[in-house]
């Protein structure tokens, strides 16, 4: 028996990311593509400045995220080492 695959589009990832961002970012559990580590966020190395924060691998030190502050106050997220984020 073969599961139904539904096509919608992007907004209907608004409920489960608000979920999953809605969690404490500490308790997050990031896995690093280079080494494998799988630790709580609250755990790994940050480098940060005005301009934004460079999330580092506290086992290998390869850099697992980028996070950028636009000029007009927005985000960005750039996955750079980061092979999964998992909530709990």
């Amino acid at each position: 028996m073969s599961a139904h695959v539904e096509h919608v589009d992007g907004n209907a990832l608004a409920g489960i990311l608000a979920e999953f961002m809605s969690a404490d970012a500490s308790t997050l559990r990031i896995t690093c593509r280079h080494c494998g580590a799988h630790d709580p966020m609250g755990e790994v190395v940050v480098e940060r400045d005005d301009a934004g924060s460079i999330v580092r691998c506290r086992g290998c030190s390869h850099t697992l995220l980028v996070i950028l502050r636009d000029a007009g106050g927005g985000i960005r997220l750039r996955f750079e080492g980061c092979a999964e984020i998992a909530s709990g």
